[in-house]
Protein backbone atom coordinates (compact mmCIF):
# COMPACT_ATOMS: atom_id res chain seq x y z
CA UNK A 1 0.00 0.00 0.00
CA UNK A 2 3.06 2.24 -0.01
CA UNK A 3 3.67 3.50 -3.54
CA UNK A 4 6.65 5.57 -2.55
CA UNK A 5 9.19 3.09 -1.27
CA UNK A 6 10.26 5.44 1.53
CA UNK A 7 11.71 4.20 4.79
CA UNK A 8 9.54 5.02 7.77
CA UNK A 9 11.13 7.96 9.65
CA UNK A 10 11.25 8.03 13.43
CA UNK A 11 9.73 11.32 14.52
CA UNK A 12 10.40 13.08 17.82
CA UNK A 13 8.06 15.96 18.60
CA UNK A 14 7.87 17.14 14.95
CA UNK A 15 6.61 20.62 14.12
CA UNK A 16 2.90 20.22 13.31
CA UNK A 17 2.47 23.54 11.51
CA UNK A 18 3.52 22.14 8.15
CA UNK A 19 1.65 18.90 8.85
CA UNK A 20 -1.58 20.77 9.53
CA UNK A 21 -1.20 22.77 6.31
CA UNK A 22 -0.52 19.52 4.44
CA UNK A 23 -3.66 17.84 5.73
CA UNK A 24 -5.68 20.97 5.02
CA UNK A 25 -4.67 20.56 1.38
CA UNK A 26 -5.37 16.81 1.44
CA UNK A 27 -8.88 17.29 2.80
CA UNK A 28 -9.52 20.16 0.43
CA UNK A 29 -8.85 17.85 -2.52
CA UNK A 30 -10.87 15.06 -0.93
CA UNK A 31 -13.93 17.24 -0.28
CA UNK A 32 -13.72 18.59 -3.84
CA UNK A 33 -13.83 15.00 -5.10
CA UNK A 34 -16.85 14.28 -2.88
CA UNK A 35 -18.53 17.43 -4.19
CA UNK A 36 -17.95 16.31 -7.80
CA UNK A 37 -19.44 12.91 -6.95
CA UNK A 38 -22.49 14.51 -5.34
CA UNK A 39 -22.98 16.90 -8.28
CA UNK A 40 -22.68 14.06 -10.77
CA UNK A 41 -25.23 12.03 -8.83
CA UNK A 42 -27.62 14.99 -8.77
CA UNK A 43 -27.35 15.40 -12.55
CA UNK A 44 -27.73 11.66 -12.96
CA UNK A 45 -30.91 11.54 -10.90
CA UNK A 46 -32.48 14.64 -12.43
CA UNK A 47 -31.43 14.25 -16.08
CA UNK A 48 -30.15 10.74 -16.86
CA UNK A 49 -32.05 8.60 -14.37
CA UNK A 50 -33.62 6.23 -16.90
CA UNK A 51 -30.42 5.67 -18.85
CA UNK A 52 -28.27 5.04 -15.78
CA UNK A 53 -30.86 2.80 -14.10
CA UNK A 54 -31.14 0.72 -17.28
CA UNK A 55 -27.38 0.45 -17.67
CA UNK A 56 -26.70 -0.55 -14.06
CA UNK A 57 -29.54 -3.06 -13.90
CA UNK A 58 -27.18 -5.44 -15.73
CA UNK A 59 -24.56 -7.12 -13.46
CA UNK A 60 -22.10 -7.22 -16.37
CA UNK A 61 -22.40 -3.45 -16.82
CA UNK A 62 -21.74 -3.00 -13.10
CA UNK A 63 -18.59 -5.12 -13.36
CA UNK A 64 -17.40 -3.16 -16.40
CA UNK A 65 -17.93 0.15 -14.61
CA UNK A 66 -16.19 -1.21 -11.51
CA UNK A 67 -13.27 -2.41 -13.65
CA UNK A 68 -12.90 0.99 -15.30
CA UNK A 69 -13.03 2.72 -11.92
CA UNK A 70 -10.36 0.42 -10.47
CA UNK A 71 -8.11 1.07 -13.47
CA UNK A 72 -8.53 4.85 -13.19
CA UNK A 73 -7.88 4.80 -9.43
CA UNK A 74 -4.80 2.64 -9.86
CA UNK A 75 -3.39 4.85 -12.61
CA UNK A 76 -4.12 8.00 -10.60
CA UNK A 77 -2.30 6.56 -7.61
CA UNK A 78 0.68 5.52 -9.72
CA UNK A 79 0.97 8.98 -11.30
CA UNK A 80 0.74 10.93 -8.03
CA UNK A 81 4.48 11.41 -7.51
CA UNK A 82 5.66 11.76 -11.10
CA UNK A 83 2.77 13.93 -12.30
CA UNK A 84 0.55 15.27 -9.47
CA UNK A 85 -1.53 17.38 -11.86
CA UNK A 86 -2.44 14.39 -14.02
CA UNK A 87 -3.15 12.33 -10.93
CA UNK A 88 -5.49 15.03 -9.63
CA UNK A 89 -7.32 15.15 -12.97
CA UNK A 90 -7.74 11.37 -12.91
CA UNK A 91 -9.08 11.59 -9.36
CA UNK A 92 -11.71 14.06 -10.54
CA UNK A 93 -12.58 11.69 -13.41
CA UNK A 94 -12.91 8.86 -10.91
CA UNK A 95 -15.21 11.07 -8.83
CA UNK A 96 -17.50 11.49 -11.83
CA UNK A 97 -17.62 7.71 -12.39
CA UNK A 98 -18.42 7.20 -8.72
CA UNK A 99 -21.22 9.74 -9.12
CA UNK A 100 -22.72 7.57 -11.87
CA UNK A 101 -22.61 4.60 -9.53
CA UNK A 102 -24.21 6.58 -6.71
CA UNK A 103 -26.99 7.70 -9.05
CA UNK A 104 -28.28 4.13 -9.06
CA UNK A 105 -28.21 4.12 -5.25
CA UNK A 106 -30.02 7.47 -5.02
CA UNK A 107 -32.77 6.13 -7.29
CA UNK A 108 -33.51 3.17 -5.02
CA UNK A 109 -32.81 4.45 -1.48
CA UNK A 110 -34.77 7.22 0.28
CA UNK A 111 -32.91 10.45 0.99
CA UNK A 112 -33.45 10.19 4.74
CA UNK A 113 -31.57 6.90 4.88
CA UNK A 114 -28.81 8.25 2.64
CA UNK A 115 -28.42 11.30 4.89
CA UNK A 116 -28.33 9.16 8.06
CA UNK A 117 -25.73 6.87 6.51
CA UNK A 118 -23.66 9.88 5.42
CA UNK A 119 -23.68 11.41 8.91
CA UNK A 120 -22.74 8.06 10.44
CA UNK A 121 -19.96 7.63 7.90
CA UNK A 122 -18.61 11.12 8.60
CA UNK A 123 -18.56 10.38 12.34
CA UNK A 124 -16.80 7.02 11.98
CA UNK A 125 -14.39 8.36 9.37
CA UNK A 126 -13.56 11.40 11.49
CA UNK A 127 -12.93 9.33 14.60
CA UNK A 128 -10.68 6.82 12.84
CA UNK A 129 -8.83 9.58 10.98
CA UNK A 130 -8.07 11.35 14.26
CA UNK A 131 -6.86 8.10 15.77
CA UNK A 132 -4.57 7.40 12.82
CA UNK A 133 -3.17 10.92 12.93
CA UNK A 134 -2.52 11.11 16.66
CA UNK A 135 -1.57 7.56 17.63
CA UNK A 136 2.09 6.94 18.36
CA UNK A 137 1.68 3.40 17.07
CA UNK A 138 3.23 2.52 13.71
CA UNK A 139 0.36 0.95 11.76
CA UNK A 140 2.43 -0.12 8.74
CA UNK A 141 2.32 -3.75 9.91
CA UNK A 142 -1.41 -3.79 9.06
CA UNK A 143 -0.75 -3.22 5.34
CA UNK A 144 -0.81 -6.85 4.17
CA UNK A 145 -3.83 -7.72 6.33
CA UNK A 146 -5.88 -4.77 5.09
CA UNK A 147 -4.90 -5.32 1.46
CA UNK A 148 -5.92 -8.98 1.71
CA UNK A 149 -9.21 -8.03 3.34
CA UNK A 150 -10.02 -5.55 0.55
CA UNK A 151 -9.30 -8.20 -2.11
CA UNK A 152 -11.53 -10.66 -0.23
CA UNK A 153 -14.33 -8.07 -0.10
CA UNK A 154 -14.06 -7.47 -3.85
CA UNK A 155 -14.12 -11.20 -4.68
CA UNK A 156 -16.95 -11.87 -2.23
CA UNK A 157 -18.96 -8.96 -3.62
CA UNK A 158 -18.57 -10.17 -7.20
CA UNK A 159 -19.62 -13.73 -6.31
CA UNK A 160 -22.62 -12.48 -4.33
CA UNK A 161 -23.61 -10.25 -7.24
CA UNK A 162 -24.38 -13.36 -9.29
CA UNK A 163 -25.33 -15.80 -6.49
CA UNK A 164 -27.03 -13.52 -4.01
CA UNK A 165 -27.31 -14.66 -0.42
CA UNK A 166 -28.71 -12.30 2.22
CA UNK A 167 -26.53 -13.70 5.04
CA UNK A 168 -23.37 -13.31 2.95
CA UNK A 169 -24.49 -9.80 1.97
CA UNK A 170 -24.84 -8.86 5.66
CA UNK A 171 -21.50 -10.43 6.55
CA UNK A 172 -19.70 -8.62 3.72
CA UNK A 173 -21.29 -5.33 4.77
CA UNK A 174 -20.19 -5.69 8.40
CA UNK A 175 -16.67 -6.71 7.40
CA UNK A 176 -16.56 -3.82 4.92
CA UNK A 177 -17.34 -1.28 7.65
CA UNK A 178 -14.61 -2.74 9.88
CA UNK A 179 -12.02 -2.93 7.10
CA UNK A 180 -12.51 0.61 5.77
CA UNK A 181 -12.67 2.06 9.28
CA UNK A 182 -9.25 0.52 9.94
CA UNK A 183 -8.10 1.56 6.47
CA UNK A 184 -8.93 5.18 7.29
CA UNK A 185 -6.75 5.09 10.41
CA UNK A 186 -4.00 3.27 8.51
CA UNK A 187 -3.97 5.76 5.63
CA UNK A 188 -3.88 8.77 7.96
CA UNK A 189 -1.01 7.20 9.89
CA UNK A 190 0.85 6.43 6.66
CA UNK A 191 0.25 9.90 5.22
CA UNK A 192 1.67 11.54 8.33
CA UNK A 193 4.86 9.54 7.95
CA UNK A 194 5.01 10.10 4.20
CA UNK A 195 4.67 13.84 4.68
CA UNK A 196 7.67 14.00 7.00
CA UNK A 197 9.69 11.84 4.60
CA UNK A 198 9.21 14.33 1.71
CA UNK A 199 8.87 17.56 3.72
CA UNK A 200 10.58 20.47 1.95
CA UNK A 201 10.25 18.99 -1.54
CA UNK A 202 7.36 20.94 -3.08
CA UNK A 203 6.52 18.51 -5.90
CA UNK A 204 6.80 15.47 -3.63
CA UNK A 205 4.58 17.10 -1.02
CA UNK A 206 2.03 17.86 -3.73
CA UNK A 207 2.20 14.28 -4.97
CA UNK A 208 1.68 12.88 -1.49
CA UNK A 209 -1.23 15.30 -0.97
CA UNK A 210 -3.00 14.09 -4.12
CA UNK A 211 -2.24 10.46 -3.27
CA UNK A 212 -3.57 11.01 0.24
CA UNK A 213 -6.73 12.73 -0.96
CA UNK A 214 -7.47 9.83 -3.31
CA UNK A 215 -6.79 7.25 -0.59
CA UNK A 216 -9.03 8.97 1.95
CA UNK A 217 -11.73 9.61 -0.66
CA UNK A 218 -11.79 5.88 -1.44
CA UNK A 219 -11.91 5.05 2.26
CA UNK A 220 -14.84 7.42 2.78
CA UNK A 221 -16.98 6.32 -0.16
CA UNK A 222 -16.42 2.61 0.53
CA UNK A 223 -17.21 3.09 4.20
CA UNK A 224 -20.37 4.98 3.20
CA UNK A 225 -21.45 2.20 0.83
CA UNK A 226 -21.13 -0.51 3.47
CA UNK A 227 -22.78 1.56 6.20
CA UNK A 228 -25.66 2.38 3.83
CA UNK A 229 -26.06 -1.33 3.15
CA UNK A 230 -26.43 -1.98 6.87
CA UNK A 231 -28.98 0.82 7.15
CA UNK A 232 -30.94 -0.79 4.31
CA UNK A 233 -30.75 -4.27 5.78
CA UNK A 234 -31.90 -3.30 9.26
CA UNK A 235 -34.28 -0.65 7.97
CA UNK A 236 -36.05 -3.25 5.81
CA UNK A 237 -36.16 -5.65 8.78
CA UNK A 238 -37.97 -3.01 10.82
CA UNK A 239 -40.64 -2.40 8.14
Amino acid sequence: MNNFGTEEPRLVNPDRTGLNAFFKKVYGYMFLALLVTAATSYVGVTVFAVQIATMLSNPIAILILAGIMMAVASFASGQSMSNPGRSFGLMMGYSVLMGVFFTAIALTVNLGMIFSAFVTTAAVFGGMALYGLNTKRDMSSMSALLFGAVIALIIGGIINLFFFNSVVYLLISVIGVVVFSLMTAYDMNKLKQLYFSVQGNTQSEQGVAVFGALSLYLDFVNLFIYILRLFQIFGNNND
